[in-house]
């Protein structure tokens, strides 16, 4: 091994470690205890670390320091400050990052790339570098980005599988077998075996969908129908979260309640066409408040109550789910928000705390749930005292 890349590995043992003891480093690395003691004294000089009896540590309130301390939980987050970027940018043209991690994601177009974004943050807040790709929603093709990661020789894996499950399929067969840690993103890992040795971190949909149900009852609504995008990972949480709401509320069970949005592919058409039946039946029904699943279909449907001069929300009253672009419709639309930012930057921080897990042990796995917030808009306002008198 090169001495540049023994001084890495010493400098990613103190990164995730907090220390290093020249014996037991030695022995891993397969070299003498004599030329590890150059390293360490070489890299001393440069003010990288501070050498102890038996090994190092690193230097009090250096970069190094801040950086371990980022990738192991040990700060409460909070913004870059002067002085506190990390010795080892995972930035391009910067020093040799402290591990590398890669991301394979479906999409990059819509809803990841606030999850993409607070994964590098995280990463450039702890000197490691990101690598990502994209799935399109393909299981070949997401198997071949992860080999091609795994060649590569990355330090840890970020994933979110195409499926809604990864039980039984070829994805999880390929995780299982690397020796990396590996974080699932925005799924869950209920249905997988502990043996597997996998994390992940994830929005509560069921508690998004709470949150929108008990916001639409405060404001006097009982009649509130789910219309949620049919065959899309998030569709199951939502649905049991509405159920949840209502029957806490004391309303009993209706299946009927919940509207199937099917989408035909190139066809704006057709798709107009459910939409202008769901509305219909919301009429028939006597719906006065609707939660819709996703933000394409919530604005198609406060388009097609425009036309028809339904009143958003004197007539009903209209909750998005995913809030990338809820806020830009003629009426504003109050939507419920995922807290994507949050589960990027939370992947990231425990894959790494999982790394230096490797190095000091540490066999507890962890599975994060965050709560989704909601946004306000002009969608649901000022209803609470009519809606109430009509029922």
């Amino acid at each position: 091994m090169l001495p540049e890349d023994r001084h890495l590995q010493i400098l990613k043992e103190l990164a995730f470690h907090g220390s290093l003891s020249v014996e037991d480093f030695a022995a891993r690395m397969g070299t003498s205890g004599m030329t590890v003691r150059r390293d360490l004294a070489a890299l001393a000089e440069q003010g990288l670390l501070q050498r102890v009896r038996g090994g190092a540590v690193p230097v009090a309130g250096s970069a190094i320091e801040s950086g371990r301390r980022r990738a192991t939980g040990m700060n409460p987050r909070g913004p870059s400050g002067p002085g506190s970027v990390p010795l080892l940018s995972g930035r391009p043209g910067g020093s040799r990052p402290l591990a590398t991690v890669g991301m394979i994601v479906p999409s990059a177009s819509y809803y990841f790339p606030g999850v993409i974004r607070g994964a590098e943050a995280a990463a450039q807040e702890a000197g490691v570098r990101l690598v990502l790709g994209v799935s399109n929603y393909s299981g070949a093709e997401e198997r071949r980005q992860l080999r091609r990661l795994f060649e590569h020789g990355v330090d840890g894996i970020l994933v979110t599988p195409s499926e809604v499950s990864l039980a039984g399929t070829e994805t999880l067969a390929l995780l299982a077998e690397t020796a990396v840690p590996v974080v699932v993103v925005e799924r869950s890992i209920d249905d997988i075996s502990e043996e597997c040795r996998l994390e992940s971190v994830r929005s509560d949909h069921v508690r998004g969908a709470e949150i929108a149900v008990n916001h639409l009852l405060s404001l006097g609504h009982r009649r509130i129908a789910l219309c949620v995008r049919e065959k899309t990972p998030t569709a199951s949480q939502v649905i049991e979260g509405y159920h949840l709401a209502m029957r806490r509320a004391g309303t009993p069970q209706d299946s009927t309640m919940v509207r199937p949005v099917s989408r035909a592919l190139n066809d704006p058409q057709a798709h107009r066409l459910v939409v202008e039946g769901i509305l219909d039946w919301c009429a028939e029904s006597h719906v006065t408040a609707a939660i819709v699943h996703s933000d394409e279909d919530a604005l198609q449907f406060a388009s097609a109550c425009q036309d028809r001069r339904v009143r958003i929300p004197g007539d009903l009253a209209i909750i998005a789910y995913d809030d990338e672009i809820a806020a830009l419709g003629t009426v504003p639309l109050t939507a419920v928000a995922p807290p994507k930012y949050d589960v990027g930057h939370e992947a990231l921080l425990m894959c790494l705390n999982r790394i230096g897990a490797q190095r000091r042990g540490v066999s507890a796995l962890q599975r994060l749930s965050l709560s989704p917030s909601l946004n306000i808009r002009d969608s649901t306002q000022s209803q609470a005292l009519h809606v109430g008198a009509a029922e």
